[in-house]
């Protein structure tokens, strides 16, 4: 992002992580736009060994993000505002689909096809992931509409992430947005 487009509070982990200790006042971090969303990096893989990566998100209501899975990750979500619709799938006959509320935790397991959306007005969540990694996708997808499948497949190749947009994940009457 460059100096003209940065958000207030704007911080480069670049410049304060990489395994240096920091401390990220209420508002700060590395923001980043995400179709109608922001999302804002707090930590990564480059600022703990590996071990984690944690990001800020908030949002109106919007469609969901494309299914996928992980090999080695896991991710975690708890709710802070608003209602986030997650849907879950171990693609064995296994299917969750769930909104969550303020206070609400969702862990979103290793190999679970699974995706989210915003499904209320001015929802915020803070999502994990262990290891971190995942939280990279961010730089690479288009913050003015849907990821491309060019966008995805670059992910694919750099995180572990595998995305699935044609699996039924999601039914047609549970889409918000």
């Amino acid at each position: 992002m460059d100096e003209g487009t940065r958000i207030p509070g704007y911080v480069s982990l670049d410049e304060v992580g990489k395994g240096a200790p920091y401390v990220l006042r209420a508002g700060e971090g590395e923001h980043i736009a995400v179709r109608s969303s922001l999302r804002t990096l707090l930590t990564r893989r480059e600022d703990t060994e590996g071990h984690m990566g944690l990001t800020y998100c908030e949002g109106d209501t919007a469609p969901p993000t494309p299914p996928h899975y992980h090999h080695d990750t896991t991710e975690g979500v708890y709710v802070l505002s608003g209602v986030l619709r997650v849907w879950q799938d171990d693609r064995k006959g296994n299917r969750i689909v769930t909104d969550l509320h303020p206070g609400d935790f969702g862990l979103l397991p290793t190999g679970w096809a699974h995706s989210w959306a915003f499904a209320a007005p001015k929802t915020r969540f803070i999502a994990f992931y262990a290891p971190g990694g995942f939280e990279g996708t961010l730089h690479y997808l288009d913050p003015h509409g849907p990821p491309t499948a060019e966008q995805l497949g670059e992910t694919e190749k750099r995180f572990d992430v595998v995305w699935m947009p044609d699996y039924p994940l999601i039914q047609e009457s549970e889409k918000t947005g």
